[in-house]
């Protein structure tokens, strides 16, 4: 059901724009798995890198996230309408192209986001497991959890 169709300029755009989404997310696809290997080998260094590699790519899909719902605004489509009801009532005939788009982008996040929370556990391990080793060796001093007043 088309009620109003977006001008090719517009659909081209939009398509653009979540083209470019799509880069992204495979990025931090990639950037995961390369987290996920840092943190085996307990390479902080390379943790880091992959950490500020992270938040360049969740800027740029936050910008892009922007311009997508500016260039909706801009056509006069409701901000509170999910981009799945907006592709299939703007997108006339390249509905299912757009949505298919939509859908492959939305599984990757939330694959991107699975990844991340795993890691995210893993680097906590990991530290654990260090903080201790290091405190049995003698190397490091436990932390305290209150003052000794």
């Amino acid at each position: 059901m088309v009620i109003n169709p977006l001008s090719e300029n517009n659909l081209q755009q939009l398509h653009n724009l979540l083209a470019q989404m799509n880069v992204y997310a495979q990025e931090l696809e990639q950037i995961g798995q390369s987290e996920y290997e840092a943190i085996r080998s307990l390479d902080a260094d390379q943790i880091v890198v992959l950490t500020d590699r992270r938040v360049v790519a969740h800027q740029a899909l936050g910008e892009l996230e922007v311009t997508c719902r500016n260039l909706l605004r801009e056509q006069g489509i409701d901000e509170n309408l999910t981009l799945e009801v907006i592709i299939d009532t703007h997108a006339g005939n390249k509905s299912a192209e757009f949505q298919s788009l939509r859908r492959n982008l939305y599984e990757r996040m939330v694959k991107v986001d699975k990844a991340s929370q795993e890691n995210h556990l893993r680097i906590l391990a990991a530290y654990n497991v260090s903080s201790s080793i290091l405190q049995k060796l003698g190397l490091s001093q436990p932390a305290q959890t209150y003052s000794r007043r």
